[in-house]
């Protein structure tokens, strides 16, 4: 969802980490990582200054100050992937200016999603206790809206630029011929 909102033209935030995503096995499923997650070195990413940062699966992310503070000042929309850890300060930090949207998807459509991505069982039952054991699947308790992600990715994009605002009604007579 993130590379069609970027695509599309809608800003940004990436998440700066030490995870080298280059090393990743690539599929046809594979989206570039690079306009997301800004790959530093552990030396270099001790000197930036984060409002929040955070570990996932023994690598280091976080949210540059100045990256947030442009947004708000530069942007109506923006856009960041939030992972749970990150979820609660920066909801605390932004308050009333973030929406926060949760994908939600079902066991068996993320383990079919993972077969195509070419995990095997051992990989998916991992990434699976991973996600329970940080209490992944319950992030959409403290998010303002869910959208299940269990659908086709045009609808679910829809719904996400619907919650986002950036649909609009159409004239009644369009209405009335698309819907006859």
């Amino acid at each position: 969802m993130a590379s069609h909102l970027l695509d599309m033209g809608i800003h940004f935030i990436p998440v700066y980490t030490t995870h080298d995503f280059s090393t990743e096995k690539h599929t046809r499923y594979y989206i570039p990582r690079e306009h997301f997650f800004k790959t530093v070195a552990r030396e270099e990413f001790n000197k930036l200054d984060f409002v929040i940062e955070f570990s996932h699966k023994g690598e280091s992310y976080g949210y540059r100050k100045d990256d947030i503070l442009n947004a708000l000042r530069d942007h109506t929309i923006s856009v960041m992937i939030l992972e749970i850890e990150a979820l609660k300060p920066m909801s605390k930090l932004i308050k009333k200016k973030l929406e926060t949207i949760y994908l939600m998807v079902d066991y068996v459509t993320l383990v079919d999603r993972l077969l195509r991505l070419g995990c095997n069982n051992e990989e998916i039952k991992i990434h699976l206790q991973y996600a329970e054991n940080n209490k992944e699947f319950d992030l959409w308790k403290i998010c303002n809206h869910i959208i299940r992600n269990t659908c086709e990715k045009e609808t679910a994009l829809i719904q996400l630029l619907s919650i986002m605002g950036l649909t609009t009604l159409i004239p009644q007579e369009e209405f009335n011929r698309l819907t006859k």
